[in-house]
């Protein structure tokens, strides 16, 4: 407990105090036992709402933002030039992975020295930092294909979970890069190795014309070899990987496609994955370890195929990875220890884009709102002004929100209420 809490505490346990007294409301006897509850009390109370931020939420709840006002950039309002030459798109978000594995100092090797090296020789951004209401996998699902946060409902909270599945359409208003790529002609494919129906992320992308939507129950019929975890929820990514390869393969070749896919192994919990490499005597580093071996896995097979050079492929992490597990309390001894280091960051790489590597500028700070503007210029599309919902295109020399404001800025204006915002989830 810090300092400024104890003595707002001995403040308002005083004010009780002297307030009870004066109107003979503690008996001598009690006066001790009184003062010493109230304090105990007081300390509790605003500890808690401290730790949760129950006073930040209170405050900015009851009041009002112009921020979409002012910054948000509606895709169907704005010029997007489409190239004369289509670029297939494989997007990978991987599940909870993020730069800090890479760093041997910290764990006693590199965790993902092949997601490493495709960092270090493609087009890498050095600071993708969790965005408010953009930190979970469906809020980052939707945060990097419509460019704007998920703020008046907590994805991943079960009575939410009810409430979106009662939703006939999710964010019907927005245009987001599946419909821009849809309307050009693009098949679009989601694939994942569990179900989808949690939050609403289902109904995410059927609102936004994704053709083919493959989960556990795809996958294990169409692919007959699945191997379940006896603990788990889902599909092993190598599993889910062939069946993306099988998919990718079964496209009709005379039109571009988009092809997104999640992985789940390095979901916060998963006790075993089958068949996996035996490096560390924690299976949660193995874990690790073995999904950057079947990244790179997938990127030799790519390079293989005939429409490699025609295909730009994204692989970003959803998210921080998240939970008390040991190597949660590993990345918090390493984070409080070390002075030198202040923050954690999300992997990102963009292999194959039109940008070429040594004219970009990678010291950018950004999060999931910006991927949205940023993927669909990567396969070559323009955008009037290079932004898009909330987010601005990481090849262009305009400044994200995050670059122009701070992250607390940031955080403060979304986490109001705000009528543009508001009318987003309508239906009409």
């Amino acid at each position: 407990l810090q300092f400024q809490y104890l003595i707002v505490s001995l403040l308002l346990t005083f004010i009780i105090f002297i307030t009870l007294n004066k109107f003979n409301k503690i008996i001598n006897y009690y006066r001790i036992i009184f003062f010493f509850f109230f304090l105990i009390l007081c300390i509790g109370i605003i500890n808690f709402s401290i730790n949760y931020n129950v006073f930040y939420y209170i405050f900015h709840k009851i009041q009002y933002s112009d921020f979409y006002e002012k910054y948000y950039v509606d895709a169907k309002q704005v010029a997007i030039y489409t190239p004369e030459q289509k670029k297939n798109l494989i997007i990978i978000f991987m599940e909870s992975m993020e730069f800090t594995f890479s760093n041997k100092s910290f764990f006693g090797n590199n965790l993902i020295p092949e997601l490493d090296n495709l960092a270090k020789n493609n087009i890498s951004f050095k600071y993708f930092i969790n965005g408010y209401g953009q930190n979970t996998t469906q809020m980052a699902l939707i945060a990097a294909f419509s460019g704007i946060p998920c703020t008046n409902i907590t994805l991943g909270n079960k009575n939410t979970n009810y409430l979106t599945q009662q939703m006939k359409t999710f964010l019907p208003k927005l245009y987001t890069l599946s419909d821009i790529l849809k309307d050009n002609n693009y098949q679009t494919l989601f694939i994942q190795g569990s179900d989808v129906e949690f939050a609403g992320a289902d109904i995410f992308l059927k609102t936004h014309h994704f053709d083919k939507i493959l989960t556990t129950k795809d996958i294990n019929k169409n692919y007959g070899k699945i191997k379940f975890s006896q603990e788990w929820w889902g599909v092993s990514d190598e599993d889910t990987l062939n069946s993306l390869k099988s998919e990718i393969l079964k496209m009709n070749k005379d039109k571009p496609f988009l092809a997104t896919m999640f992985t789940i192994d390095t979901h916060c919990g998963n006790p075993e994955i089958p068949n996996i490499i035996k490096e560390f005597e924690d299976n949660r580093y193995n874990i690790i370890r073995n999904s950057s071996l079947l990244i790179q896995k997938f990127i030799d097979w790519l390079n293989e195929q005939p429409f490699a050079q025609d295909t730009v492929v994204v692989i970003v992490g959803d998210h921080l990875r998240m939970s008390d597990l040991a190597i949660e309390k590993t990345l918090i001894d390493i984070f409080s220890s070390n002075k030198q280091i202040d923050k954690r960051y999300v992997y990102n790489c963009f292999i194959n884009s039109v940008y070429k590597n040594e004219n970009i500028n990678k010291e950018r700070t950004f999060s999931q709102i910006d991927l949205f503007p940023t993927i669909l210029e990567a396969i070559g599309f323009k955008i009037e002004g290079s932004k898009l919902g909330l987010g601005t295109s990481l090849f262009s020399n305009k400044k994200t929100l995050l670059e122009e404001f701070g992250e607390e800025e940031v955080k403060s204006q979304l986490a109001r209420k705000n009528k543009v915002y508001k009318n987003l989830w309508k239906d009409k």
